[in-house]
Parts: structure tokens; sequence; C-alpha cells
């Protein structure tokens, strides 16, 4: 870990407005010892075109596209990980970007802890224009045993909401549960948990990362259709399975996302059938429904918010 290879995967569906921006940020890193991956999912833009401008680079070792769509970003993360020959990677989604000291930063996390088995950062919001709307992240820094990371922070909300923003170790891949690749968008949040597991995390509280908010990503159409409610049920059926989290951090979670699933303003957009099935999906039992009914009852009545997410 004194000097690690790092393997860049950039899967990539669609994104050539963004696909010089994104590979010239990696190339601008200060830190040199990575290798380039990049993954088309057969774009239907003119990715190919731009991508095939970065073939000589020396840092690019492969590019593969697909001669049909895999329908799964998951799934080409694993088929970036299979060529991958580098001791850590870095997922770099290729419609976001990054400063220069973002790979140099993280990567040191790993020097200097050897049980570090994932480092992340803050991340600046852009919209589609590329102009700067907000920041995302912790804040402050954090050096945790994984474990603590998955209990106090994890299992409320996926804190590394941008693949972008995080460095891993490869060697723990062969240990997690890759059910995460059956996800349609959730499946990072799981992924973030189960790697968690085999070490310590780090949080750099630095906006290095620079992630693009726009209608067309997948976190924007799994909110819209209600994919992402759902696959956040079965992530808490599994933390619990797992003895990750106890009862009573499932149970709060599970009020809390009914709740909001009938009452949130941010999921307005659900037609009636829509929230019954993500109510359904979050609830255990006969005792739960019952629970449900008096909270919202007592909402109704008194307007009062008993759960806050």
């Amino acid at each position: 870990m004194n000097n690690p290879l790092v393997s860049v995967i950039i899967p990539n569906y669609n994104h050539a407005k963004f696909l010089d921006q994104r590979i010239n940020s990696i190339l601008s890193q200060t830190y040199n010892n990575y290798e380039i991956i990049i993954l088309d999912d057969k774009s239907s833009d003119n990715s190919i075109e731009i991508i095939q401008k970065y073939r000589d680079n020396e840092h690019v070792s492969q590019i593969v596209i697909n001669e049909e769509n895999s329908g799964s970003t998951f799934k080409q993360w694993k088929k970036g990980f299979k060529l991958s020959r580098g001791e850590l990677i870095w997922i770099a989604e290729s419609d976001d970007a990054c400063t220069p000291e973002l790979l140099e930063t993280l990567v040191h996390e790993f020097k200097k802890d050897p049980k570090c088995v994932i480092a992340f950062c803050q991340s600046y919001l852009l919209n589609t224009n590329g102009d700067i709307i907000g920041k995302e992240g912790l804040n402050k820094e954090l050096h945790v045993n994984g474990l603590f990371f998955i209990k106090h922070y994890l299992c409320h909300h996926n804190y590394i909401s941008n693949a972008s923003s995080a460095v891993f170790r490869k060697d723990i891949l062969p240990k997690i549960d890759w059910s995460f690749s059956t996800y349609h968008g959730s499946g990072d949040w799981l992924a973030w948990i189960e790697i968690s597991r085999f070490g310590n995390v780090a949080y750099i509280n630095k906006a290095m990362n620079l992630f693009r908010k726009h209608t067309t990503n997948t976190t924007a159409k799994l909110a819209i259709d209600g994919r992402g409610e759902a696959e956040a049920a079965e992530i808490y059926k599994y933390l619990r399975k797992q003895n990750l989290i106890g009862f009573k951090e499932e149970f709060r979670a599970r009020l809390s996302h009914i709740y909001t699933i009938k009452y949130g303003k941010q999921h307005s957009f659900y037609n009636k059938e829509t929230k019954k099935e993500l109510a359904n999906a979050w609830r255990a039992n006969i005792l739960i429904n019952a629970i449900d009914w008096t909270i919202f009852q007592i909402h109704k009545v008194f307007g009062i918010n008993i759960i806050k997410r």
C-alpha cells in the first residue's frame, strides 16, 4: 500500500456530453499510479466516438463496448472488477467529475491505516450545466470501525450516495454478498454495507468529488417510480437478518419510511397503488400494521409527526 495501483472503472451509458470532463478530470489527478477501464453499455449517443479518443492513452488499459445493453450498472461494475488489476478500485461514474487531489487524498487513507477498506469524501453537487448547486456529505471527518459505521450511519441513510466519491480495496470483493448486483439502484448502498463489514472506514470532509444531479440519472428515476424505496425495505431486512442492526433500529426505520411514503412531500408524486405497495413492502405483521394505523391517526388528528427520518 505504499504506492498501490488503482483501477479506475468508468461505466458509461449515453453520457457523451459529460465524458470528456469525466476522463480529463481523472487524467489530471496528482496521484499517477492508476489504470482506466472504460465500459460502454451500448450507448445510442456519440459516446463511442469520444471514448475512442482516449484509446492510446498510457493509463487506459481496457475499453469494452457491449454489443447489447446489460440493463444494470451493477453488472458493469462486476465486469470492471474482473478486468481490474489494482489493489484499490475507484468507480468513476461517467456523468461526474473530480478535483485533481481526490485520488491522492483517498489513497493516503489506505497508506496510513492498513485496516481501511473504504475511503470517501464530500461532494460538490452539480446541475446538468456543471454549475455548483450545493454540497453533500457528513459535517465531520470520520475514521471508524466499519461495523460502527453501519450501525450509526449506513443503517439510517446511504451516506456514500455517489460511487464516484469512494475508493475501496479489491481484496474485499470475494468476501462480500453479491446480492447487491441484482438491485436496480440501491445496490451501491448494500455494497458499501458489505464492504464496511471487513475493516475500517474513512471519510474526508473536503469536497473533491463533483456529483452531477439531473433527472436522467438512475437515482432520480428510482425515486419517481418507487423502486428505490422498495429496495430500501429489502436492505433493512438484510441488515436485521445479518444482525448488523437490532430490532429497535429496524422498527424505527420501518415506521419512518411508511410515514414518509404516506405523508412525505418528496413522495407526493406516488399514486395510491404505489403507496400501498411500498407500505406493504415495509410491514412485517399485524402488530406493525396496528401501530402504523395508530400513528397515522395521531398525525391526522393532531398534526404531530411522531417518527422523523
